[in-house]
């Protein structure tokens, strides 16, 4: 897929989807609570005696410890972060783009970058070389 960028271009400014924030793709926290609520069942327990049950309103809201029957229940929110998460960075700008698209345009942007740069270079060895000839004829005046 061709480019179609051209020098008169301007950059867009993108806004992202509604409710899309760092806060809402970071699960690690949520995932970390969720793993030290999880009881630890030592040997000698199991056979002893069955762990506490844990009430719905513990799950619901996300203190107390939970056993690993519990974990569907407790995650559920997690799952649900996690797919609408998903849904919407499918709706930001370019995600159908492939990689190789992408570093194609990084390739181009670059080579823009270092054109225009030579550009700038230029006119600053004319405008230092206009004042040169300046300050020469303004000595040649004096005289």
């Amino acid at each position: 897929m061709a480019n179609s960028t051209s020098p008169q271009s301007t950059p867009t400014s993108t806004s992202l989807p509604g409710g899309l924030s760092a806060d809402s793709i970071d699960t690690l926290p949520v995932l970390a609570a969720i793993l030290s609520r999880l009881q630890a069942l030592s040997p000698t327990n199991t056979s002893a005696s069955s762990p506490p049950a844990t009430t719905p309103s513990a799950l619901a809201s996300g203190t107390g410890a939970i056993t690993i029957k519990d974990i569907p229940a407790a995650t559920d929110s997690l799952k649900h972060k996690i797919q609408k998460a998903r849904a919407q960075v499918t709706q930001l700008p370019d995600m159908q783009r492939s990689v190789a698209e992408q570093e194609l345009e990084l390739r181009e942007l670059e080579e823009r970058i270092k054109s225009q740069r030579a550009v700038l270079e230029g006119l600053r060895a004319a405008g230092l070389a206009a004042k040169a000839e300046r300050m020469n004829q303004g000595d040649s005046m004096e005289t």
